[in-house]
């Protein structure tokens, strides 16, 4: 169950083109599908913008830890570009989310081995294992 991330705070801006409420009611509700609580979010920001053909939008989240994730998406559609934009932001928060949870996994210890002759009476080899620590 989504806990965090459930209300945030979002501002919508438009460049160069006047936001609809059709466009602020989508926007929200692609944003609202985001079911990841980590890492909670602050403030969003979207900036809607209109250049030509091309129809831009960038989405900026203020999450704690001071994680800021920027994501833009251009395309000829307003629509195609809110959800674009929208996945990348999620396959963002996917990935801070994996850091987080690969943080705290124990990590593997490294075994260099090497072998070297010993200077005993019947000249066998002896191996020597070193460990180092902190290694993958």
């Amino acid at each position: 169950m989504q806990t965090k991330n459930a209300n945030p705070p979002v501002r919508l801006t438009g460049r160069h083109i006047v936001v609809t409420e059709a466009m602020e009611n989508y926007f929200r509700q692609r944003l609202g599908a985001l079911h990841l609580d980590y890492p909670a979010i602050l403030e969003i920001h979207g900036l809607l913008g209109h250049e030509k053909y091309r129809h831009r939008v960038d989405i900026i989240l203020r999450c704690n830890r001071h994680i800021t994730i920027k994501t833009s998406s251009e395309t000829d559609d307003m629509y195609a570009s809110i959800d674009q934009a929208v996945d990348r932001t999620a396959r963002k928060m996917r990935k801070y989310q994996t850091r987080r949870m690969r943080a705290g996994l124990p990590r593997r210890k490294s075994v260099r081995r090497t072998t070297m002759s010993a200077n005993t009476d019947n000249e066998s080899l002896a191996r020597i294992i070193i460990k180092t620590p902190g290694a993958i």
